[in-house]
């Protein structure tokens, strides 16, 4: 499943559930965040592994990497990488 379509889906049951969205809350400020919010998620039915954000927030960095100065070794350092689950939690602090 697409990354997008999962977090909508945990967007959704968040609204919905005041529990599921303080379990996964808690879950992602704990010690393995987003192991345990991977966990959380999955027993609400929620498809989701750290493996698919990892990728997603490489895919996000690596896009941004080619479109600056033509990508490759002349591109300019990019201090800043995207955090796909951090922005969510944010959003839905």
């Amino acid at each position: 499943m697409h990354l997008n379509i999962s977090l909508d889906k945990i967007r959704e049951k968040a609204c919905k559930d005041a529990d599921f969205k303080a379990r996964i809350l808690d879950a992602y400020l704990g010690q393995k965040s987003i192991v345990d919010f991977c966990r959380e998620c999955n027993k609400a039915g929620i498809e989701i592994y750290p493996m698919d954000i990892a990728d997603a927030d490489e895919s996000v960095y690596a896009a941004m990497r080619r479109s600056t100065n033509g990508g490759g070794e002349n591109s300019p350092h990019l201090s800043w990488e995207e955090n796909i689950i951090e922005e969510f939690v944010k959003e839905l602090q």
